[in-house]
């Protein structure tokens, strides 16, 4: 006997009907916001759920420039995956 997965709902959240290319589509915008170099390690590093300065996850991944890191996260956030925390203190703190 074949067990295959049915989608409780023939539509998706906005209303589309659920197709292959559809579903397709949604990986592909999925695997869009995750592409980049280091995007997957930072968001291993971010997965305990702490919060992290951008000097702990400097430490915690060697090999990747300040520039980089500072353009892959803001991308991460500009994509809602992560967000930015800024303390109202002086010198001024960001998690």
């Amino acid at each position: 006997k074949k067990v295959r997965h049915e989608p409780k709902s023939k539509v998706d959240h906005h209303g589309v009907p659920y197709t292959p290319q559809t579903a397709a589509a949604d990986v592909e915008a999925a695997l869009e916001v995750v592409a980049g170099r280091w995007k997957l390690v930072i968001l291993f590093h971010l997965f305990d759920g702490a919060r992290h300065r951008f000097s702990d996850l400097e430490r915690a991944i060697p090999g990747v420039s300040q520039k980089m890191l500072t353009q892959q996260l803001r991308q991460l956030e500009r994509d809602g995956v992560v967000r930015r925390f800024v303390h109202p203190q002086v010198p001024p703190k960001v998690e």
